[in-house]
Parts: C-alpha cells; sequence; structure tokens
C-alpha cells in the first residue's frame, strides 16, 4: 500500500507529521477524562466536599477544552494536506496528458481520461485525509487505550474484554479485499459511462437527425444500470461492514460488565474503576469502526491509484533531445528519405518523401483520401513518435530542435476543427492570447468571417457552444482559419480547412491568404485544385508517395491525375454555374 502513495506522504510530510503529533496529543489527552470520572465516582461513594467535587469537575473540563484545541489543529493540518494532494493529482494528469502523442489519446478513451482526473482524485484525496485519521485511530489510538485499561483498571479484565477484537480485524480484511476488486470493476463502468455521455454531448447533432434519441438513451441506460449494479456489488460488502462492526464491540461489553462484576465482589476492583473501564470499552468502539473504514478506503483508493499510476507511468513517446535548441530563423522545409508508419499501422504510411519547401513559397499537397495529406502536414508538428532526422527545418534538423519552439513557429487549421466551448473571439485568440480588438478583426476579414458577426446575437462574445454546436460546419471552418491567421505564423498549414465553404467564400480566403504571407511559407492541403492551383509548389501523393511534382502549368502537361482532377472540377463547377 505504501509503494503507491510514498509520493504524497513524502511531500507532505511536515503538514502530516504536525497533524498526527496533534492527533495524538489530542486522543491522549482524551483518556484522562474517564479516569477523572471513576477516581470521582469512587470518592463519591466513600463520600466527598463540595468544593474539591467541583475542583475535579472543573479540571475535567479544561482537560477536554484542551483536547478540542488539540483536534482543531490535527483536523485543519491533515485535511490541508488531503485538499493540496487532490489539487496536486489532477495538476500531473493534466500535465502528463499535455504532454502525450496522438496514440496516447488512441489507447485511452476521453471519458476513461475524465473519470482518473475526476472519480479516481477524489477517492484518493477522501483516503489521504479521512483514510489517515482511520488508520491512526485503528492501529494507534487502540493501544493507547489498552495499555491505560491495564494500567488503571486490570489486567485480566482487558485481556478477556478484547479477546473478539482479532476476529474483527480479520473479517474487515477479508470484507476489504472484496471491496478493492468490485470498486475496480465499478470504476471501469463508470469509464463507460463517461464515455457515452460525451459522445451523446458531442453528436447531439448527428442523434437528432437521426432520431436516435431512444436507442442512445437505451445505451446510456444500460451503461447507467451496469454502473449501478457494480456499485451495488461494492455496497452489498461495504454493508458487510456494518454488522461486523457492531455485533462484536457488543460482545465486548457484555463480558467487560459480567466480568467487571465479578470482579468488584471480589474486591478486586472498584465500581469507579469499571465505570472508567466501560469509558475506555466505549472508547474502543469507534477505532473498530476506523479499521473498517480504514480498509474499505484503502481498497477504494488502492484501485484508484493503479489507475492514475497507469497515466503517470506511461512512457512519453514524444522525447526531446536533452541538447536541442530552439529555433531562430526557421528557414527552408527539407525533407530527405523521410518515412513514417503510424503506431497501430503494419505498412508504411508515408515513404521516401524528398521535399524541399524554401522559405516564403507557397506549397500545396493534393491526393485522393487516405493518401498521406494529412500524415504528410502532421509530420512537421511532431504529434507521433517518428525519424526526426530525415526533416529539417532551416539549418537544424528536428531531432536538434526542441518542440516547444517548432510548434510556435506555426499557424494550423485542421481538417477535424476543434471549437471549444467558449465565446467566438475566446476561440479565435487561443493562439495569441494578448491579441488586439484590431487584430481580431484582421483575423475575421481574413477568414471571410467579418460578414458573419452580425448574424450572432452577441457578436463576438457569442458562445460557440460544446465543440461549436451552434455553428455551421463553414462558419467552424473559419473560425479555425482565423485562430491560425492571428498569430501570424512564420509557417502556417491549411489541412482541408476550407472544405464546407462555398466557392466565392473560399476565393476570397484564398485571395486574403496569398496577399497577406508574401515572404511567409504557406502549405495548403486540399481536394480542390483551385485552392492550391497558383501555389509556387504543387506535389500529388498517392499511397504515401509522392507521384507527381510541379506547379500548375507543368503538372497540367504531365498530364497525370492533377490534369485530369483538375479538368473535372472545372467542368462540374462550369456545370453548377449553368
Amino acid at each position: 500500500m505504501f509503494k503507491n502513495f510514498r509520493w504524497f506522504i513524502s511531500n507532505y510530510k511536515v503538514k502530516y507529521i504536525i497533524g498526527l503529533t496533534f492527533l495524538l496529543l489530542s486522543d491522549i489527552v482524551g483518556l484522562i477524562p474517564p479516569y477523572i470520572t471513576g477516581k470521582l465516582t469512587d470518592k463519591i461513594f466513600s463520600g466527598i466536599a463540595l468544593k474539591p467535587f467541583l475542583w475535579i469537575l472543573a479540571l475535567d473540563l479544561l482537560v477536554i477544552g484542551i483536547k478540542y484545541i488539540f483536534a482543531i489543529t490535527w483536523s485543519y493540518f491533515t485535511f490541508q494536506g488531503a485538499s493540496q494532494i487532490e489539487y496536486e493529482s489532477r495538476e500531473r494528469l493534466i500535465h502528463k496528458f499535455l504532454k502525450q502523442s496522438l496514440r496516447f489519446y488512441e489507447k485511452n478513451s476521453t471519458g476513461s481520461l475524465m473519470s482518473k482526473a475526476t472519480n479516481d482524485v477524489s477517492v484518493i484525496s477522501e483516503f489521504a485525509g479521512y483514510g489517515t485519521l482511520s488508520f491512526f485511530d485503528s492501529t494507534i489510538f487502540p493501544l493507547c487505550i489498552v495499555i491505560v485499561m491495564i494500567l488503571v483498571v486490570d489486567l485480566k479484565l482487558t485481556l478477556v474484554s478484547i479477546l473478539p477484537l482479532p476476529l474483527l480485524a480479520y473479517l474487515c480484511i477479508r470484507i476489504g479485499d472484496k471491496i478493492y476488486e468490485k470498486f475496480a470493476i465499478a470504476q471501469r463502468a463508470f469509464d463507460k459511462l463517461n464515455d457515452t455521455a460525451l459522445e451523446d454531448i458531442e453528436g447531439i447533432r448527428i442523434i437528432r437527425v437521426f432520431n436516435l434519441q431512444k436507442p442512445r438513451f437505451k445505451t446510456f441506460e444500460e451503461r447507467g444500470q451496469n454502473l449501478c449494479d457494480k456499485n451495488l456489488e461494492v455496497v452489498k460488502y461495504e454493508a458487510l461492514m456494518t454488522p461486523v462492526q457492531r455485533i462484536i464491540p457488543a460482545i465486548t461489553f457484555v463480558i467487560a460488565i459480567g466480568y467487571g462484576t465479578y470482579l468488584i465482589t471480589k474486591g478486586e476492583i472498584t465500581v469507579g474503576q469499571l465505570l472508567s473501564f466501560t469509558y475506555y470499552l466505549n472508547m474502543l468502539v469507534w477505532p473498530m469502526y476506523a479499521l473498517g473504514n480504514f480498509i474499505n478506503l484503502k481498497q477504494q483508493a488502492n484501485a484508484s491509484m493503479e489507475r492514475i499510476w497507469h497515466i503517470w507511468n506511461y512512457k512519453e513517446e514524444i522525447v526531446e533531445n536533452p541538447k536541442a535548441k530552439p529555433i531562430e530563423n526557421p528557414g527552408d522545409i527539407l525533407f530527405k528519405d523521410h518515412s513514417f508508419t503510424y503506431p497501430t499501422s503494419k505498412v508504411k504510411n508515408l515513404k521516401n518523401i524528398n521535399l524541399e519547401i524554401p522559405q516564403g513559397t507557397s506549397l500545396g499537397v493534393l491526393g485522393r483520401t487516405g493518401s498521406g495529406k494529412t500524415t504528410l502536414l502532421k509530420q512537421l508538428l511532431r504529434v507521433y513518435p517518428m525519424d526526426t532526422q530525415s526533416i529539417y527545418i532551416g539549418d537544424q534538423s528536428m531531432e536538434d530542435t526542441r518542440i516547444y519552439s517548432l510548434r510556435d513557429q506555426f499557424g494550423y487549421a485542421p481538417q477535424d476543427h476543434m471549437i471549444f466551448s467558449k465565446t467566438i473571439e475566446e476561440n479565435i485568440t487561443l493562439s495569441k492570447p494578448e491579441a488586439t480588438k484590431e487584430e481580431v478583426l484582421h483575423a475575421l476579414e481574413l477568414a471571410d468571417l467579418k460578414k458573419d458577426i452580425d448574424i450572432f446575437p452577441q457578436g463576438l462574445q457569442t458562445l460557440c457552444g460544446e465543440r461549436g454546436l451552434s455553428l455551421s460546419g463553414g462558419q467552424k471552418q473559419r473560425i479555425a482559419i482565423a485562430r491560425a491567421m492571428i498569430k501570424d505564423p512564420n509557417i502556417l498549414i491549411l489541412d482541408d480547412a476550407m472544405s464546407a465553404v462555398d466557392g466565392a467564400t473560399e476565393k476570397n480566403i484564398i485571395d486574403n491568404i496569398y496577399r497577406e504571407r508574401k515572404g511567409k511559407t504557406t502549405i495548403i492541403a486540399c481536394h480542390r485544385i483551385s485552392q492550391v492551383k497558383d501555389c509556387d509548389h504543387i506535389i500529388v501523393l498517392k499511397d504515401g508517395e509522392i507521384v507527381e511534382s510541379g506547379n500548375h502549368h507543368s503538372l497540367m502537361k504531365e498530364n497525370g491525375w492533377y490534369a485530369e482532377q483538375y479538368r473535372n472540377q472545372m467542368g462540374r463547377r462550369k456545370f453548377d454555374e449553368s
């Protein structure tokens, strides 16, 4: 157990030492009032004046007050540590999420990652706070009580009375093992429920268009019922703890009262001592509960901690060269016999790519669906583990370039545009948070989106909704283009970023890009040749290989795939216009 939780014990050991010290002092001071009460009882039976009685009573109240001061102190430090552990756990998780390659997200669902960052972290925090208290009160505290019972009352009475307690410990451990097993299963069911809820929210348009409300609700209901069933399994074993924790301590009371009465008749103990003993025995009831609670929390926290350690220990696939340097001048881009295979692919997705993109020029990338256009562009962004020594940015290889510095050179509008649940303005300024109002409006003009702003109820302050739910496909694409353009990057990448806009809007955007980006590198991957025919250089990909290369005029002369597609697309455009 301590192997899994050593990290937070070592990080917050000062707070835990202070908290546990005052907890120990609180418990020790709490052992004094039963002793005083027993002595006072014996003195009442033997006769005592009012004044000494009041002094003893005042001393008892003073001890109780000191105990509560100690209790406030240990509670503050212990639960403060638990809150900080919760914060740090989530911080470490999100830090890990942000450093991973795309393959990590192919292997871990969003629902599962959310569950680990919320539900599992909360379980660990509860164990770090309440679990620490339960551990101390189920181990050190009962030991102190037993020692005092032996010294203050009677050894034989103490030993006879606590005989059933080892059975309690054994049963709690056995039940705890089952709780661990069932809780781990319940957490996996929670992951699946999370996935379903996220998919339904993100895909609400498709669900409504195809009238999928009933089947999707049924899926959610089934997964919700599955989670409920799995949680009931956990509750069933947790419920077994209650009778065990109550019946066995009750037996100890019966033994104590019966045997204690016998010892009084024999004159071996006094009535006051038996009264003190019953107080102490009553104080042992909480540690028995605490033992069950600790085992319950420990097993749940173990299951959650293992799930979190799986993320923390996940080996980062994109590791930066410790000798890497930042880019000072991006310069030309060069691919030298570059090949690439996706981690889950059995064949090469890019094969022997030799390509030079001079600084300040434009490149068009064409090809059928699945030809490798997006894969080629992602090589520059370094989002997958790959050969980084066969790609050069300026005069240094990607291997020798700091990743943050590399990505800072790019503006990127992907085909799968991500719109966040923020305002339109906030979505555009994500790539440049310090952008001025004038820069935002200029980016809107470049993306030909300014004409749409008046349509939105709150203009730039209109909320986009989950993944841009309130926007059309073309509006989302233009927001993504504006986000890339506002950064005024050295290298702009548009990956099929205008597939949902009409021809006139597309022409406006392309004209704006060519006018605005003179002297800067621009790469456009698409299906419409109209977007790239004026590029300085055009390549055609097929099965991850460059099969055609040149400018528009030279490619038309080759009369290959490019020329055929151009004639087909121009023919369709004339037909649409007629």
